[in-house]
C-alpha cells in the first residue's frame, strides 16, 4: 500500500513539475507571434530593432529603479509616522 501510494504521489510531482516548467517556457507575451509575422528585415535594421528594444527595457529598468527608491524613502516613513 504505501509503495502504491509512493507512485501516486511521485507521478502526481511529475506532472505538476512537467505543467509548471511548460508554463514557464511558454510566450506569455506575444512576442514570437509578433516576431513571426514581422516582414523580412536586413541585417542593420535588425541591429536597429533589437538596440531600439534594449533601450526599452533599460527605460524600463530605470523607471522601475526610481519608483521603488520613492516607495521606500518617501512611503516607509509616512507609514512610519503616522501622518496620514
Amino acid at each position: 500500500m504505501a509503495r502504491r501510494q509512493g507512485r501516486q504521489s511521485a507521478g502526481m510531482a511529475e506532472n505538476a513539475a512537467v505543467g509548471l516548467f511548460r508554463w514557464a517556457a511558454t510566450d506569455h507575451s506575444g512576442m514570437s507571434k509578433a516576431l513571426a509575422h514581422m516582414p523580412y528585415m536586413g541585417f542593420f535594421e535588425t541591429l536597429l530593432y533589437i538596440f531600439i528594444q534594449f533601450l526599452i527595457a533599460v527605460v524600463g529598468a530605470v523607471l522601475t529603479g526610481i519608483w521603488v527608491f520613492v516607495l521606500i524613502a518617501y512611503g516607509i516613513p509616512f507609514l512610519i509616522t503616522g501622518h496620514f
